[in-house]
């Protein structure tokens, strides 16, 4: 962090001393409400009828208060929900301490500012707003309003941990475009009236407030990109946001910068989180609509990153690299356990895309699939992919991520990942939590919980800072294609290795290079639902109940011993369970095949 930065942030923080006084200032200032046709809303006569039938149902439950958590955790969170409350754990922090007297990263109980932000960032309230609207059910919407003007007389500004993160105000800012759009699409007058009441609430304290405390220096990653695409949605919609903030071109013109900074010329994400690839595209892509901003460089740096997403994600059985929230910007996919499925099958313009296709219309033009049984490459963004009908191998030479903090990066470099007959087989063990559970999500990071080798005395660097905070960054591994093999390689701390990856329709085989000065450990760990029994001295038979087996064979001079260990993974955030592995501790040089059984 420079001395410049340093400073400003400094400034930054004597200046939420005066937030209060600021806050009953724009408060009280009149408000143009005027708007403008932005989202414009698809025909209700082109509404795929799965999309109702899904709409109708979710919005029964979550008028009841019963909602689902970063798409798989049921929880009660009341009607209304309790708005300062982690869900998972029933912690409830003070909604009325001063936001800047909150250390969010550090609740008491464990508490995990995550969850609680999941439930305020207004995504159920848009997504009965869309039944209503589709399904002519006012009532839900009456309700949406109705938690809405609870929200807001619960949630004083500057107070509680809802005013902690301008990306949490951006993300309820853009929501609320789509909300509001939802209900004037409605042509109720009472719902109107009290839609006008809201906005006035909502929206000129929330646009000014992201503005004036938008992310700056090392900490401009992705947060940015949405606090930006907020404001472009929200100037765009509401005009007269543009006098006490700026123009929606301007912002938009701050916005491209962000987006040629952090999406590689290859397409790929500088963050090194494939689930925040997504996040932060979609954000861009709404906001360059706003905008009409999808032109030139924007659009083909955003149509190569569309293209990254599709090369690099295994559906249905999707597992990330780097860190995951499962955060999503808008309740748009039919169903949110199956969003990235949904995305990809949207930029391929395939059926599954349908309910995207809807809302979105036409994806970003000249994206395909790979060609099979060929090697991909995306060399800046060190991300290898290898597809057939068996088959697929995600190999991994990238850097940290993305500046001097890297703050989603995972210790990764030379991982790979495997999917046998669209069954996730060797994965990434996910993300766990960003506060609640810091060990665990220290030990999921880790060197030692990806299967690149580590020294068996283990690497001290990188190492975390923070919760978002990386220092010491290892070199960026090679990658290069040779003769169909994907060959990575990088040093560490004195010590070079190699991996080289060989994939056929028979067979993945994986040969690693450590050299003699010292005993290195591989351990692949299988995803849920594997079992692993050992069935010849360096054999193993891995079994599936919707799958066929696979054999793990392991050869090479310098095995010193092999284990089956059970490791920790976290399919999702919060969740936690565990899984099967391989250990093995050599010298050398080792090589292991992964074959169909037979």
């Amino acid at each position: 962090m420079s001395v410049g930065e340093i400073g400003r942030r400094v400034m930054e923080r004597c200046g939420r001393l005066r937030e209060p006084t600021a806050f009953k200032k724009v408060a009280r200032e009149a408000w143009d409400g005027r708007f403008i046709g932005f989202p414009k809303l698809p025909w209700r006569e082109s509404v795929p009828p799965e999309l109702r039938k899904q709409l109708a149902s979710d919005a029964e439950k979550l008028v009841r208060g019963e909602w689902q958590l970063f798409g798989w955790k049921n929880v009660e969170v009341g009607a209304p929900p309790c708005w300062h409350r982690d869900a998972m754990l029933g912690v409830v922090i003070d909604p009325d301490i001063p936001s800047r007297k909150l250390d969010h990263r550090c609740l008491e109980h464990e508490a995990d500012a995550r969850v609680i932000w999941e439930i305020n960032r207004w995504s159920e309230m848009t997504r009965m707003a869309m039944h209503s609207a589709l399904n002519g059910d006012v009532h839900a919407i009456r309700v949406s309003q109705l938690w809405l003007e609870d929200w807001c007389d619960r949630n004083t500004p500057g107070h509680g941990i809802n005013w902690t993160s301008p990306l949490e105000a951006a993300l309820r800012l853009i929501n609320f475009c789509w909300f509001d759009a939802l209900v004037r699409g409605c042509n109720d007058p009472e719902l109107a009236r009290r839609q006008d009441e809201l906005t006035a609430r909502i929206v000129p304290v929330h646009a000014w407030w992201i503005w004036k405390r938008r992310s700056f220096g090392s900490s401009a990653n992705n947060h940015l990109i949405g606090e930006l695409a907020a404001l472009v949605m929200a100037i765009t919609r509401w005009p007269s946001l543009a006098r006490s903030i700026t123009s929606a071109q301007r912002v938009w013109k701050l916005l491209e910068r962000e987006i040629l900074r952090q999406f590689a010329t290859d397409g790929g994400n500088k963050e090194q989180a494939l689930h925040y690839h997504l996040f932060a595209w979609e954000m861009c892509w709404h906001a360059g609509k706003a905008a009409n901003g999808l032109t030139g460089k924007v659009l083909e740096r955003l149509t190569q990153a569309a293209q990254f997403f599709v090369d690099v994600v295994e559906t249905p059985d999707a597992w990330d690299f780097g860190d995951s929230d499962d955060a999503q910007v808008l309740p748009l996919a039919l169903k949110r356990s199956n969003a990235v499925a949904e995305f990809r099958g949207w930029l391929l313009n395939r059926g599954e895309g349908a309910a995207l296709r809807f809302w979105l219309g036409e994806p970003p033009k000249g994206v395909k699939a790979a060609m099979r049984s060929k090697w991909l490459a995306h060399e800046e963004s060190g991300l290898a992919v290898w597809r057939d009908a068996r088959w697929t191998v995600r190999a991994d030479a990238s850097p940290l991520g993305l500046g001097s903090m890297a703050a989603h990066g995972h210790l990764d470099a030379m991982h790979v990942s495997l999917w046998f007959e669209q069954h996730a087989l060797v994965i990434d063990p996910g993300t766990g939590a960003y506060y609640s559970d810091p060990a665990l999500r220290a030990r999921l990071a880790s060197w030692e919980a990806h299967n690149a080798p580590v020294p068996i005395s283990g690497r001290t660097t990188p190492q975390r800072m923070g919760s978002f905070l990386w220092s010491k960054h290892h070199e960026k591994p090679r990658l290069d294609l040779i003769n169909e093999i994907c060959s990575m390689s990088f040093a560490c701390e004195g010590l070079r290795v190699q991996r080289a990856v060989h994939a056929t329709q028979e067979h993945v085989e994986i040969c690693d290079d450590v050299g003699q000065t010292a005993p290195h450990v591989v351990t692949w760990q299988l995803a849920p639902g594997w079992r692993i029994e050992k069935n010849r001295p360096n054999g193993f038979a891995c079994h599936h109940a919707d799958s066929a087996p696979v054999y793990v064979t392991l050869n090479g001079d310098g095995i010193e011993q092999t284990e089956i260990v059970k490791c920790e993974a976290s399919p999702h955030f919060r969740e936690r369970l565990t899984t099967p592995g391989i250990k093995i501790t050599f010298r050398g040089t080792m090589t292991t095949i992964w074959r169909k059984a037979g």
